[in-house]
């Protein structure tokens, strides 16, 4: 940021004199901002005024905030430039690329600023432009011109304002003034009387002032002597000399305005306070040259007075120093002292007034130094002379001089606001006051004339007018209708144009929106009013749209209308203001233009199409300087060859000859008779040899001249007729008339617009049209019911365009009795030789009796549906010989879970999918459906696994059989296809059962003759040897009956061992078994039975449970990592005798100890402690889970 620019005591101190900031919206800026966005095209515009520390927006459009803080601020670059200042992309420029504006919300982009500039050099602002979207190229050179123009305006505006202030406020000193001086003079020495005159005056002079008082110095101190009414209560309070504002008014001898008095040393804060004072102007009171008190005024408010106050107070302390004067020599020379003092105090105090005293005779009297600075005369010059030597001649002439002091004798003063003369001639803009001065006893004893010089102001107001005047004629030249609608009072203004452009007279037209909306086409009421009222009621500034404007004589004119929304400072819209141009003449003769357009690139196709597809020569012969010579390809196929060499000497090579035989010379060919002669040529019979075939065709040859707008010949048309081919094409031309007009079928032709050309009597006879006027007559919507004539303009059009055809079932309208009829349309473009549209065309089939057939086909086959729809099995048909599926009933897709597949034909049935026995995949040409059509076969089933819609399978059956017409032949085939997945799962389970018996049968015999040879091995006692043989078998009984009472493949933890303890009933009870309930594998939980019966059977014999109080305790947990745990199983026996290890190891201890390491290749350890036997097993759980 430039801050001396910004915070340059002289441009702020400019800016303040203009007293604008924080004031209301004016009308004169808001209509300036609205024509700058609208000239710019830019969505925001701006009148900002920069001060210290912010930039106030004095109008704006576009932006909601009324001011931001200086961080925020692109304008103050504004102050240092001597242009427009652009930036055509904030975010690349370095001063504004981190501008929270920029980076967020509303992300401005653009810039571009004109400086507000005042007449003394100080730029206070600028009227700117913004916009959301970058512009490299800027604005162009007449914009900134516009752009410029309207800040000069703005700176008109702001200083016609300024000056209208300082004529008001000038009028309202001079007035306060003269009323001082009055006062003071009419006081007659009395000291508080001119006090108090001075005080009221001044009050009227400087209206921001709440209180004032005279201070007169008594020793060391100033006392209120006189004060107003706000400051009665504190009447003779003392302030010291030494310490006070006042004080240093007083030792300086010189006016002091203290802005804040809190801010200030010199006061007194308790008196300030006691005073309600926080700003105030201070001027000394001088007697005789000395300074002998001062006046005061007052406010309660902060920077309240400006320096001008302090002026006016300056002028108002003379006048107590006249009163003063007048107090102390009252009893000496009366008159003299008070016209002395008067002189000394007043006159030489005011220097920016002319303060003239008459005597009843007009001439002056006394003459101050503000006369002599505005007016030129020194008073020896003018005392004693008429006065109105400063008046115009046009003024004198008129008694102006003579009419302004009746005027004050009369009513007690005279205003006026004129020119007057200055002493070198010149002439100056004043406004003034002329007053009676009367003695003490009421008698006029002369006059008292103020002037000052507002010059500057008034030339400022006749530019400002002639700025309005411009806007006002540019307004009334252009052919808008320019509205301006007060939003809150429902108000709208119109231009002349309205009456000129659409023939409604203002004065007669209801000045409110509504009218305006109701002379809106009713097609386009609604969405206009939902369009304007959308950017009102949003956050929108700008709006824009097309509608028909009824004119006053009830025609429509199409018109593009513009507006511009100007927001309060809640951004609520308080006004719109916009332009309505009338787009009739335009719209009209784009119509006519594309309709011309439209008919000549028709034309030039059909001529083009002519040339190159007419079934007759055509030859173009150009002159030497024009245009190029060509032929037709039928033209090359008549005569064999094309052009041959340049000029007439192709012609020679010719060879053409007349019907009696004679040989044509080159000047015989009537293409050389037309190109040189301008003679036309009609249907001379010609005989020429074709070069290619040696073929002699007679020809009828007619040829003409092509001139130019001057009637000069370009070129010849020649027209060559093979009158073989001519007949033959005459007669293939009938048939293909014949054929359109005999056909059946709807024939017709359209423009591209929608008009109709052409219908075959067919067509019209289909829907009921008279003849071909009444086909043309009707757009092609016309010809559809209308219920699907949205559905024509919405898909059929639009497809024709994308694809280049449509067809589909549709509904022609019979015009004559309103019925549906229903057709089998299509459409496609009617293109030209250079592929460029020409119209439509449409070839379409009445399907009345194809539907009356239909409906009876399907309540046939409804009737059928009905019937397959209640069998169990699913049905299929197919049609012979292509094998293409017709259908099938609800009961197939049920088994199948997906909808019938419509497969074109047998080599298609690979999309069923099906699978053998062994695996592999069904065939196409195995399916039941393809052996019956393709092979012939009477009969054909077949068993597969099929893959239904959601990926699982199932089995099926599938049988089927032909179908045959009333002659016997094979017309089709159905097949019925029956699910036996239930049956099939069930035979596979039980043959998985006995599988599983005869396997379970075979391990169980090898392990009972494993433990019977074990058991039986070195045994001396068969009795003893039979006893442990069958308790062993009967543990591995009840193992196995723990795995054949539950899941086949395994057992719970739990069981097993309730089921290996309990083989010793005795011992059961005292077996206490915790831990986790685990399923363990079949093999793991005979072993593990086993295992435990062993254990159990010695602890009854020798250990714990072979007395009353021992008990063992089996305890399994799980040990080891969540991903890979183990299972641990310990028999710990206690309560029993004492152990003694066995000298040696029988068969029980052998299987105790190898049974389960063995199976699931568990750690086992055996431990015969003195307390008791115990026995720790553990492996991972996966391998006691196995099931094999």
């Amino acid at each position: 940021m430039n801050r001396p620019s910004v915070e340059d005591e002289a441009r702020l101190a400019a800016l303040g004199a203009f007293d604008v900031l924080d004031t209301p919206p004016e009308r004169g800026f808001d209509d300036i901002v609205h024509l700058a966005r609208r000239l710019c095209g830019a969505p925001v515009a701006l009148v900002s005024l920069v001060d210290r520390d912010r930039q106030w927006f004095k109008a704006r459009a576009g932006f909601p905030p009324c001011e931001t803080d200086l961080d925020r601020s692109v304008c103050k670059f504004v102050l240092t430039e001597p242009g427009v200042l652009q930036i055509p992309d904030l975010t690349l420029d370095p001063r504004t690329r981190d501008n929270p504006l920029v980076t967020g919300e509303p992300h401005l982009r653009f810039y571009a600023g004109a400086p507000l500039r005042t007449p003394e050099g100080h730029v206070l602002g600028s009227l700117c432009v913004i916009d959301h979207r970058p512009r490299p190229g800027g604005l162009s050179p007449e914009q900134i011109d516009d752009l410029e123009a309207l800040a000069r305006q703005v700176m008109d505006q702001l200083v016609l304002r300024r000056s209208l202030a300082d004529r008001d406020r000038a009028g309202r000193q001079g007035e306060a003034v003269a009323v001082a001086l009055a006062g003071v003079a009419a006081a007659g020495g009395d000291l508080e009387a001119s006090f108090r005159a001075v005080l009221a005056g001044a009050m009227r002079a400087v209206p921001t002032a709440e209180a004032g008082a005279v201070e007169i110095r008594d020793g060391d101190s100033l006392v209120y002597r006189t004060v107003t009414d706000g400051l009665a209560q504190h009447l003779g309070l003392r302030l010291p000399i030494r310490g006070s504002l006042a004080g240093a008014c007083f030792l300086d001898d010189a006016p002091l305005r203290v802005p804040d008095v809190r801010r200030d040393h010199r006061a007194e804060r308790d008196i300030a306070e006691r005073l309600r004072m926080r700003s105030c102007l201070l001027a000394p009171v001088r007697r005789g040259g000395v300074v002998v008190g001062v006046l005061k005024l007052q406010s309660s408010c902060p920077d309240a007075f400006a320096d001008g106050d302090l002026q006016v107070l300056g002028v108002f302390a003379g006048s107590a120093a006249s009163g003063l004067a007048e107090a102390g020599e009252f009893a000496a020379t009366r008159a003299a002292a008070r016209t002395e003092y008067r002189r000394r105090a007043v006159f030489d105090s005011a220097h920016d007034y002319a303060i003239v005293l008459l005597d009843l005779d007009g001439k002056v009297t006394d003459w101050n130094a503000g006369a002599t600075k505005i007016l030129g005369w020194r008073p020896e010059e003018m005392c004693g002379k008429p006065a109105d030597a400063f008046f115009t001649p046009e003024d004198r002439r008129d008694g102006i001089p003579d009419m302004e002091m009746q005027s004050a004798l009369e009513e007690g003063r005279g205003i006026d606001e004129r020119w007057h003369l200055r002493k070198d001639g010149s002439r100056f803009w004043a406004n003034g006051e002329m007053m009676v001065l009367r003695d003490e006893a009421g008698a006029a004893i002369g006059y008292v004339k103020i002037l000052r010089d507002r010059t500057e102001q008034k030339e400022s107001a006749v530019r400002l007018q002639e700025s309005q005047d411009r806007y006002r004629l540019a307004a009334r030249a252009t052919n808008d209708a320019i509205w301006d609608w007060n939003l809150a009072a429902n108000h709208v203004l119109w231009n002349e144009a309205l009456t000129e452009a659409y023939g409604h007279v203002s004065e007669a037209v209801e000045p409110t929106g509504d009218w305006w909306i109701a002379q809106i086409h009713p097609d386009d009421r609604a969405r206009i009013d939902a369009s304007i009222h959308a950017v009102i009621d949003g956050a929108g500034t700008a709006w824009s749209d097309e509608y028909r404007f009824r004119r006053a004589d009830g025609s429509y004119a199409h018109v593009l209308d513009r507006g511009y929304v100007l927001r309060d400072d809640d951004g609520r819209a308080c006004r719109m203001i916009g332009a309505m141009l009338d787009l009739s003449e335009r719209k009209r003769a784009e119509d006519a233009l594309r309709e011309s357009e439209r008919r000549f690139e028709l034309e030039r196709g059909l001529l083009e199409a002519i040339f190159r597809q007419a079934p007759v020569g055509i030859s173009i012969a150009g002159t030497e300087a024009g245009m190029p010579s060509s032929l037709n390809a039928k033209a090359e196929e008549i005569l064999g060859h094309g052009l041959g060499t340049e000029g007439d000497a192709r012609y020679v090579s010719y060879g053409a000859l007349h019907p009696d035989g004679r040989r044509y010379e080159p000047a015989d060919y009537p293409t050389l008779r037309a190109l040189r002669n301008g003679e036309t040529v009609r249907g001379e019979e010609m005989r020429y040899r074709n070069t290619e075939t040696g073929e002699v065709r007679l020809l009828e040859v007619s040829s003409g001249p092509v001139r130019d707008a001057e009637g000069a010949i370009q070129a010849a048309v020649t027209v060559l007729v093979d009158v073989g081919d001519q007949r033959r094409a005459d007669a293939e031309t009938r048939r293909l008339a014949a054929l359109v007009e005999q056909s059946q079928d709807f024939i017709g032709l359209a423009a591209p617009d929608g008009s109709v050309d052409f219908v075959n009597e067919a067509g019209r006879r289909l829907i009921g049209l008279a003849d071909l006027a009444a086909a043309r007559a009707m757009p092609i919507v016309d010809y559809f019911a209308p219920e699907e004539r949205a559905r024509v303009l919405d898909e059929v059009l639009p497809a024709v365009e994308r694809d280049g055809f449509w067809e589909s079932e549709l509904h022609f309208r019979h015009v004559v009795t309103g019925a549906a009829v229903p057709v089998l349309y299509n459409l496609f473009p009617v293109r030209g030789a250079d592929g460029r549209r020409l119209g439509y065309g449409t070839v379409t089939r009445d399907l009345t009796e194809q539907k009356r057939a239909r409906q009876a086909l399907q309540a046939s086959e409804a009737t059928l549906r009905a019937v397959l729809d209640t069998v169990p099995v699913g049905i299929l048909f197919a049609e012979a010989p292509s094998g293409r599926i017709v259908g099938g009933n609800r009961r197939l897709e049920e088994i199948f879970r997906h909808p019938v597949l419509p497969s074109p034909d047998a080599d298609s049935y690979g999309e069923w999918v099906a699978f053998h026995e062994d695996g592999r995949r069904v065939a196409p040409e195995e399916y039941p459906l393809s052996r019956l059509i393709r092979e012939g076969v009477e009969h054909a089933e077949m068993r597969c696994e099929y893959q239904r819609g959601d990926g699982s399978r199932l089995w099926i059956e599938i049988a089927g059989a032909p179908m045959r017409n009333e002659a016997g032949k094979r017309v089709g085939a159905v097949v019925a296809v029956a699910d036996i997945d239930a049956r099939r799962r069930s035979e596979e389970r039980q043959e998985l059962l006995n599988q599983e018996l005869s396997h379970r049968m075979k391990n169980l015999l090898a392990m009972v003759q494993a433990i019977a040879a074990s058991t039986l091995r070195g045994a001396t006692d068969i009795d003893a040897a039979r006893d442990v043989l069958g308790s062993r078998l009967v543990a591995l009984g009840k193992a196995h009956d723990v795995l054949l009472g539950g899941a086949a493949e395994s057992a719970s933890l739990s069981a097993v061992v309730r089921e290996g303890v309990g083989v010793q009933e005795s011992a059961g009870r005292r077996v206490e078994f915790a831990g986790p309930d685990v399923e363990i594998g079949g093999k793991a939980a005979l072993s593990l039975a086993l295992t435990l019966h062993e254990l159990t059977t010695n602890a009854v014999k020798y250990g714990a449970l072979s007395v009353p109080d021992g008990e063992v305790a089996v305890n399994a947990s799980l040990v080891g990592t969540e991903d890979a745990p183990r299972l641990r199983i310990a028999w710990i026996e206690r309560g029993g005798p004492p152990v003694v290890p066995p000298s040696r190891k029988g068969f029980g201890s052998r299987l105790i100890e190898r049974g389960l390491t063995a199976q699931v290749n568990a750690s086992l350890a055996l431990d015969y402690r003195p307390e008791g036997v115990s026995c720790v097993v553990e492996a991972s759980l996966a391998d006691f889970q196995a099931v094999a």
